[in-house]
């Protein structure tokens, strides 16, 4: 079975630390050879792939990683970085490059070693009852203090299980007005943490960009020091709700932001006087 492959950007990865795209519009396995280090995104599916050839060097391995956060930073923390190694590529990848999937079900149960019969059952013998053990007479604590302690501890904390944030909050999240010089990139709620989704509507013409939520599911472990980022905590009823993290956009990207809005806000009103000067036509007609 051979899967039709979905459009990819495909980078190979040089030993000088840069990516080079490929854009010949040969099949993906053209490209996937054993000493080859390979970056593919799917942006239908938020998955950053990083494919690696059996003999490919160790130092390119390193710079596809380094190269392939660098990625996952511009495009949102919602894609997913996924390594695939050559000969070992799990069923999504081949999908997604169009190559065939094994249909053998016992392939890689070649070498297993061979299943022992099991051992004849031996005849047992009548069953016996063990001996019933002594009773352990109770014995009170030497100390009065050892009895205090022991009903005053308190019972291990049973594990609490910590519900997901109600749509309410993620929805009061989404319709905040935005800080003009600022984009949102990501949202803490709760124990989640959510990036950020664009969907564009077009309704008679006219197009609606509007930021959706979205959960990611893998995030790095450790200690994570967000550099140059800007907090905007949601607070209500005493309680916090959210905290966003705002990134300063460049004098260059803003001022093109501001323009768009100013372009679009022209549009609409030059709609609605031609809207206007019509039903006026109609009433005088």
């Amino acid at each position: 079975m051979t899967c039709v492959p979905r459009t990819l950007v495909m980078l190979r990865v040089v030993d000088s630390g840069e990516t080079v795209q490929i854009t010949d519009g040969a099949p993906a396995k053209t490209h996937m050879k054993g000493d080859e280090v390979l970056i593919i995104i799917d942006d239908e599916e938020r998955l950053i792939w990083i494919w690696k050839g059996n003999e490919a060097p160790v130092r390119r391995k390193f710079i596809a990683a380094r190269r392939a956060s660098g990625i996952r930073d511009q495009r949102g923390l919602v894609y997913k970085i996924v390594s695939e190694d050559e000969g070992q590529e799990g069923t999504k990848f081949l999908e997604a490059m169009g190559l065939p999937l094994s249909t053998k079900p016992d392939e890689g149960m070649k070498d297993a070693p061979p299943v022992a019969p099991p051992m004849p059952r031996e005849s047992v013998g009548p069953v016996t009852e063990p001996p019933k053990p002594a009773p352990v007479q109770e014995t009170k604590p030497a100390d009065y203090r050892e009895a205090v302690v022991s009903a005053t501890r308190k019972p291990d904390r049973p594990t609490v299980q910590v519900p997901r944030p109600p749509s309410e909050i993620i929805e009061q999240v989404e319709k905040l007005e935005p800080i003009p010089g600022f984009r949102r990139e990501f949202v803490l709620i709760g124990y989640d943490a959510f990036g950020i989704t664009e969907e564009s509507t077009s309704v008679l013409g006219k197009t609606t960009k509007t930021q959706k939520l979205q959960r990611i599911d893998s995030l790095p472990e450790g200690t994570v020091f967000a550099q140059g980022y800007t907090p905007r905590v949601v607070i209500k009823d005493g309680q916090v709700l959210a905290i966003e993290f705002l990134k300063h956009l460049e004098e260059e990207e803003y001022l093109h932001e501001k323009e768009t809005v100013k372009e679009e806000m022209a549009r609409q009103i030059t709609e609605l006087i031609e809207a206007s000067r019509s039903e006026k036509g109609r009433q005088k007609s």
